[in-house]
């Protein structure tokens, strides 16, 4: 048998060699990523679940916020559940008066109305459209000045941000909406002034020379020797952006209200522009008007009044998510997605989901999921938050009346009153946004597609509507509970339906009046698993209520769930107010909570709020 040529060999040798390394280099990543996707962590690809190897994801819940909203591109169910952890922990995917498909609950942590809108036009979208909607309704999710779950925008179907962002723009102008003008000339003065103390702050070297009498102060030494170094601080530039700095960087606004900083500029001077922050300065190649044109989320931002300018947006939050259309596309491929807004967006999305699915921190749930099988469940496969052994960590801090009057007697009255603010607003003033708008617009796209939805307001415990009367918020609750019929029925009217179905539950009745354990009493209470949360058995009466579904183990209290309408609403507050004020005398908890909340308190800055 001949042998092969020399050359021949040596071709032959050099092929096995490339196949080899190349092997060597892709192998490793493609068995990471079939690994990742058999555990499936956080239930993206829907892979089968062996008990001892995957059923139990213990590291779903730190990535909820994240992976839900692909989770459902996957799942595309007929019918949600949507609203905060609330929603989470206590409305069942499974309960029987769902309609017949597939249904999933598709609540977020921590949820203000925009996360539920854009939650509830995610799925609508996905759904094209959803049969049904079940929304929990949360006092504390229409407060503008909570902080806000980012990010969620840039996960959600690609038209929703931007349907959104053209409805809210033509709200505002039709409001007189006018933007942000630029520095008076009285602030540019300020600005050019000399500024001792920043001079000496950003140049401590300076204070010690003249603590040692080597000069007078700041303004002799930058004469002398400074100006000619280049030093920076005596004066604040014309074109520096305080605004945008302290909005793009929420830690610098923090740690000037400590004082640690005099201003953003300071801290800019400092370590900002060694750390490659950005929003101070605008360069000169920033194009705004491309940058908002190619990305709506930042529209939308700037409208709701959390940025002033699209650039700030980029410095916060854009440069991270790869935003183009600020700057000159560097190649052919970016200049390909500007050109294709539909390329643009579904790249931007994949870059995204490759992110969290094909990275270190995957991999390394992925094998944690793995060797952490014995670990209680934290959700299921539906979405549903699952507390197992929660009840015993309860009773470790001495029991849920001890939880309940811990936090009531101590300033606990988040989320309704959160840092940094510690006050509750509707609208923001400067740009005209309410809290309002987006559910507004939620409704109208129920309307418009015919969807199910279905409305209710909180079960709270009814001392918490006492408390809000103390915290100066009782007005805003009743208000809030007039605003949400009233736009209800203004949307029907405009799309010529009949009313959705808006219930409350918030109201003094069977439910929410259960005994609050004394404190030392280890025994859990029925309805509640604290302040805020509900149990799954309140759920389900929520849910027979709004699904007219009977079941004989469980009958629904007849006080339980009101349907609003403009023609019961006032007298409906009025009932639950006098109801509020009997309680009140029956009730040796709530004169407690009441006085503790109607005091002066460092998490109570409500009374200094200048916005409704």
């Amino acid at each position: 048998m001949k042998s092969l040529p020399l050359s021949a060999q040596k071709s032959d040798q050099f092929r096995r060699y490339a196949l080899g390394l190349i092997g060597c280099v892709l192998l490793p990543p493609l068995l990471l990523a079939a690994f990742v996707a058999a555990v499936d962590p956080y239930y993206l690809f829907g892979s089968p679940s062996w008990h001892g190897f995957n059923a139990v994801k213990p590291k779903y819940e730190s990535h909820v916020l994240v992976v839900k909203p692909y989770q459902l591109r996957r799942i595309r169910p007929d019918a949600v559940s949507l609203g905060s952890s609330r929603v989470e922990v206590g409305i069942d995917p499974r309960h029987p008066g769902w309609t017949k498909g597939t249904i999933f609950n598709f609540a977020l942590p921590s949820s203000n109305s925009m996360d539920l809108m854009l939650a509830f036009s995610h799925a609508q979208a996905l759904g094209r459209p959803l049969k049904q909607a079940v929304v929990g309704l949360d006092f504390f999710a229409f407060n503008v000045l909570a902080a806000k779950n980012q990010g969620l925008d840039a996960r959600v179907a690609s038209n929703v941000v931007e349907e959104f962002a053209n409805f809210l723009a033509a709200e505002l102008e039709n409001r007189g909406y006018v933007k942000a003008s630029p520095p008076s000339k009285n602030e540019q003065l300020a600005r050019s002034a000399w500024h001792e103390s920043l001079y000496l702050a950003a140049n401590p070297d300076v204070a010690k020379a003249i603590a040692r009498n080597e000069f007078k102060s700041g303004r002799e030494h930058y004469e002398l020797v400074g100006r000619a170094q280049h030093r920076l601080g005596g004066t604040i530039p014309a074109d520096w952006d305080e605004a945008g700095y302290m909005e793009a960087y929420p830690d610098v606004a923090y740690f000037t209200a400590l004082t640690e900083f005099q201003s953003g500029y300071h801290h800019y001077l400092l370590a900002g522009r060694w750390e490659g922050r950005i929003g101070g300065f605008q360069p000169p190649d920033w194009n705004e008007r491309d940058y908002l044109a190619a990305n709506p989320a930042a529209r939308i931002r700037i409208l709701i009044g959390d940025y002033h300018s699209g650039y700030v947006h980029f410095g916060a939050e854009g440069r991270q998510l790869g935003l183009l259309g600020g700057f000159p596309a560097t190649n052919l491929f970016d200049q390909l997605r500007l050109h294709w807004p539909v390329m643009y967006k579904a790249t931007l999305q994949f870059a995204q989901f490759w992110r969290l699915i094909f990275s270190i921190s995957a991999a390394a749930d992925s094998f944690n999921t793995v060797f952490n099988q014995s670990e209680p469940a934290t959700f299921d496969a539906k979405g549903m938050r699952i507390w197992q052994g929660h009840e015993t960590d309860l009773r470790r801090l001495g029991g849920t009346g001890n939880v309940i009057r811990s936090s009531f007697m101590g300033g606990g009255w988040g989320p309704d009153l959160t840092s940094p603010t510690f006050k509750y607003c509707f609208t923001n003033p400067r740009t005209g946004f309410t809290a309002f708008d987006p559910y507004r617009f939620m409704l109208r796209q129920a309307y418009a597609e015919g969807t199910d939805l279905r409305l209710y307001t909180t079960p709270s415990i009814s001392s918490l509507r006492e408390i809000f009367v103390g915290l100066g918020l009782g007005t805003r609750y009743d208000f809030w509970l007039k605003e949400l019929v009233k736009i209800n029925e203004e949307e029907a009217a405009r799309a010529n339906r009949p009313p959705l179905q808006l219930w409350d539950f918030s109201d003094v009745n069977t439910i929410t009046r259960e005994t609050i354990p004394e404190t030392g009493d280890l025994t859990p209470m029925h309805w509640y698993w604290e302040q805020s949360h509900y149990r799954k058995e309140t759920g389900d009466l929520i849910l027979d209520r709004i699904f007219g579904h009977n079941d004989p183990a469980r009958p629904v209290p007849a006080d339980f769930g009101v349907r609003l309408t403009s023609a019961n609403i006032d007298a409906h507050i009025t009932r639950t107010n006098e109801n509020l004020a009997e309680l009140k005398i029956v009730d040796p908890d709530i004169p407690k909570f009441f006085d503790v909340a109607s005091k002066p308190h460092p998490n109570n800055h409500q009374p200094e709020a200048a916005c409704w």
